[in-house]
């Protein structure tokens, strides 16, 4: 998935007020903050009309050059599926205090991460400010290189093969997220989105930081990667598409047919403390699972397909915006 800066913003300079007056206590945006541990990433597209064999070359039909990145992707999203056509409008002050509680422009999505300081770097942080994210938490390191991620796409099928080069992203070490604060770029979310673009031990350390301060969490663990036992139960939201489920789950693909298969991954992952487990099935559509309710959710028939790279986290900023909203009008 890529995103350009909306027309609308590329000028806009937003400030949120917080809740708390002295600056000694923990600060806290008003409404609902979601942050995103991920990474900034320079995208790569190359589309063709099939991959390339075992020392083969084939010519591309198409090719281009956005930003991404599978945190980026979903800070985008969150943001975008908050806010009124045109995309990222905010609305003037005095509007602004007329709106009820709850509103969805009272979500607020701030982005963890960093870009080094390349051709790359500084471009994606300003574009990713200019999509209306929050940007406190993206640091400009010098000395190491931007996250790269060079995406095949079939031409006819739209399915897609990545290759992502880290870069800065793995410059986060565990010690680096053992505050509150430390999980929203100096802000206590109410929410914290993250996968494993950025070193998994990192990764551990924000979780096991959140679940204590009583922050959800919502994990898509991509690229696929073993979490210690002790880390799940503090993971509010478990999103992941069937491949990183088998995977994790260590369950035989064979044993998974049908719906009753899917269940049998959730349960694994509700034994280990999950509390919610959604299965992204691509054109079969998705499976959820909590302990009210499971079953299997149709994917939309009437679409063309153009490019799925970032869909997931698409579908992954609805689900945080939809628990961001609910949670503002329980309070409401």
């Amino acid at each position: 998935m890529s995103y350009q800066v909306p027309q609308e913003n590329r000028k806009l300079k937003h400030d949120v007020p917080t809740t708390a007056s002295d600056p000694m206590l923990p600060q806290k945006r008003l409404g609902q903050t979601v942050s995103v541990l991920g990474g900034v990433v320079q995208d790569v597209s190359i589309i063709t009309n099939r991959l390339p064999d075992d020392g083969e070359t084939v010519v591309a039909s198409g090719f281009s050059m956005a930003p991404g990145g599978k945190g980026s992707n979903s800070a985008v999203a969150v943001h975008r599926l908050t806010r009124p056509n045109p995309k990222n409008r905010l609305l003037p002050a005095d509007e602004a205090k007329e709106r009820p509680p709850g509103h969805d422009e009272d979500v607020h999505v701030r982005m963890v991460g960093a870009v080094g300081n390349d051709q790359f770097g500084p471009p994606l942080k300003k574009n990713l400010e200019g999509c209306g994210v929050n940007v406190g938490g993206v640091h400009v390191v010098e000395g190491q290189q931007t996250g790269v991620a060079i995406i095949l796409i079939e031409a006819d099928t739209k399915a897609n093969r990545i290759v992502q080069h880290p870069g800065v992203n793995h410059s986060f070490k565990a010690s680096d997220f053992q505050t509150a604060e430390s999980l929203g770029g100096g802000i206590v979310p109410d929410l914290m989105i993250c996968q494993l673009e950025l070193h998994r031990e990192a990764i551990e350390q924000a979780i096991e930081t959140a679940g204590p301060q009583g922050i959800d969490v919502l994990l898509n663990p991509s690229p696929a990667s073993f979490l210690m036992p002790d880390i799940y139960p503090n993971i509010t939201h478990l999103v992941m598409n069937e491949t990183e489920a088998v995977l994790l789950s260590e369950i035989e693909p064979d044993d998974i047919e049908n719906q009753t298969g899917w269940t049998k991954v959730a349960d694994f992952f509700h034994a280990l403390g999950v509390k919610n487990v959604v299965i992204t099935l691509g054109a079969q559509g998705a499976y959820y699972s909590n302990e009210g309710a499971s079953g299997h959710v149709d994917a939309e028939k009437n679409c063309s397909v153009m490019d799925t790279s970032g869909a997931g986290w698409v579908l992954r900023g609805s689900e945080t915006l939809m628990l961001a909203i609910k949670t503002l009008r329980g309070r409401s």
